[in-house]
């Protein structure tokens, strides 16, 4: 979902005839977004599962609300969401994968970890440029969105995996 939102919703963006400044602002408030959650990466990870469980969710809802506005004030509220979400996901997912490492090993771990980062940068642009042309620009972020919901209820059951160990 990240790489889609980097690479394709700009294009998906201006296809709502946004201009380039608007989806600059747009882009804005998501790094902003971003960077503010991971200054509080850290209080946050005291609670990892039930935050990375509201990462997920708050992806999704950014997801939900691309599909269904064409308001740039939403489509704001959306990229804040999911820049909220992935300043969550990525840095909390990854002390969690730590915390269960041997060390001598955490290497080889990040560099999995980052591999399967990798993998959705390649398959998720190409997964809703596919869509987009078979089914319309709006589809991918309903599909993500369900897809979201699905990996937020898989975290919700194995939360007790998402903690950090110390």
């Amino acid at each position: 979902m990240f790489g889609t939102i980097l690479i394709i919703y700009p294009a998906y963006l201006n296809d709502q005839s946004f201009s380039a400044v608007e989806v600059e602002i747009l882009f804005f408030v998501f790094g902003i977004s971003r960077v503010v959650t991971l200054i509080f990466t850290g209080r946050l990870a005291n609670h990892s599962g039930k935050t990375i469980i509201f990462a997920c969710l708050s992806i999704t809802t950014g997801l939900f609300l691309s599909f269904y506005t064409d308001n740039v004030f939403v489509f704001g509220a959306a990229l804040l969401s999911m820049g909220f979400g992935f300043g969550i996901f990525f840095p909390l997912t990854l002390e969690v994968v730590l915390s269960r490492t041997r060390e001598n090993i955490r290497g080889s771990i990040i560099g999995a970890y980052e591999t399967i980062f990798g993998i959705g940068w390649v398959i998720g642009p190409l997964s809703a440029g596919l869509i987009s042309e078979h089914f319309g620009n709006h589809y991918p972020y309903i599909m993500f969105f369900v897809m979201g919901i699905g990996i937020s209820i898989m975290a919700f059951v194995k939360r007790e995996n998402l903690t950090i160990i110390r």
